[in-house]
């Protein structure tokens, strides 16, 4: 570790040993600002915890998409999420899944944008987006769990982007409640009825009570700032070195 602090802390930017990109970007972004809203007190705020909540970046969250057979071509991997906060563990299969606990109150998912928009869809399903693609993955992970959506007190996907894109509109069409009911429908309808219960039974009351946000980097920023201003100035200067080699 000491060895890694010291080339982190000796990069040059105008005379590099690696990419920029490999330190300044939405991946560690994300990671620093979960950690310090982690250490903030409980709130109700897109990116607040709960009591007993905790945090993980790169979790891999299931799919009911699965393939059914070899060469499935309606199947897809799991989904690889940027940011998970909630009551959950990971690992108890394999390294990144996660897994809610049986008493989870919360279970937000949270995709770390920069420089680009949400992922227009998957090879085998060119409209699913990444917003519907999440959620659906949260159904499916609240369902393996044996809990139901009613038990939750916080279910929520956020999108974290440079202000000046959600200003834009950017993630507007995605993040509607019914772009992501429509897009979901439409991949389950092409299993032709396999997949109608868990629509019914997972999907949509998940869908009926998850919260869609989109949140600026400047603002959550802010929001740690308003606790923790020492962390913010901190916070704002590496923002401003991930924007700039973005």
């Amino acid at each position: 570790m000491d060895l890694l602090s010291k080339l982190i802390s000796s990069f040059d930017a105008a005379n590099p040993n690696f990419r920029p990109t490999e330190l300044y970007n939405e991946s560690w972004l994300i990671k620093l600002v979960l950690q310090q809203a982690s250490e903030l007190p409980t709130s109700d705020y897109p990116l607040g915890f709960l009591d007993g909540c905790n945090w993980f970046s790169e979790a891999l969250l299931p799919t009911a998409f699965r393939a059914r057979f070899r060469s499935d071509p309606l199947s897809e991997s799991r989904t690889n999420a940027d940011g998970v906060v909630g009551h959950f563990t990971i690992g108890e299969k394999a390294k990144a899944d996660l897994e809610l606990r049986g008493n989870a109150a919360q279970f937000t998912v949270l995709e770390a944008k920069v420089g680009s928009p949400l992922s227009a869809g998957t090879s085998n399903a060119k409209y699913f987006d990444q917003a519907a693609r999440n959620v659906a993955c949260m159904a499916e992970v609240v369902g393996r769990s044996q809990l139901q959506a009613s038990n939750f007190a916080r279910l929520d996907f956020v999108v974290l982007a440079p202000r000046h894109s959600i200003d834009k509109g950017t993630f507007e069409k995605e993040m509607s409640q019914g772009s992501i009911r429509s897009k979901v429908e439409r991949r389950v309808s092409a299993y032709e009825g396999q997949l109608d219960q868990w629509f019914e039974e997972q999907f949509k009351p998940l869908m009926d009570r998850v919260q869609l946000h989109s949140v600026s980097w400047e603002e959550a920023i802010d929001w740690v700032g308003q606790e923790r201003p020492e962390y913010a100035s901190a916070l704002s200067d590496y923002y401003r070195l991930c924007l700039e080699f973005s």
